[in-house]
């Protein structure tokens, strides 16, 4: 369930994480495991969200956990990637995003965003 603000408008944040949690099985990730932990600034305040792949198998949660890959930005950055409005490779290359741990993981996961338009 997407939450909504005052205005009716749906958070694309929260949509994007409740649709990994009915997704099912991701073929996109078959064959990868790790954590992709998402810290987002929301004016100030912090969001984090833990994003655990297995072959293919994604749990979403917020509990704390190891990650093996950060990804760090602002949370209404990270909702235009989330709707396909921009490409979370290239806000860290521009230096707009930050990431730490294995690159590679963040690749993969980066295959659940829909493509920019």
């Amino acid at each position: 369930m997407a939450v909504s603000n005052f205005d009716g408008v749906t958070d694309p944040t929260t949509a994007f994480f409740d649709g990994l949690r009915q997704g099912g099985r991701q073929p996109a990730l078959a064959r990868k495991s790790g954590v992709v932990r998402i810290d987002l600034d929301d004016n100030g305040r912090s969001e984090r969200w833990f994003v655990a792949i297995d072959d293919g198998t994604v749990e979403v949660s917020k509990r704390n956990q190891a990650a093996d890959s950060t990804f760090r930005l602002d949370k209404q950055l990270f909702g235009r990637i989330a709707t396909g409005e921009a490409n979370a490779v290239t806000a860290v290359l521009r230096g707009e995003a930050s990431l730490e741990g294995d690159w590679n993981l963040v690749i993969v996961f980066q295959r659940l965003f829909p493509s920019p338009s």
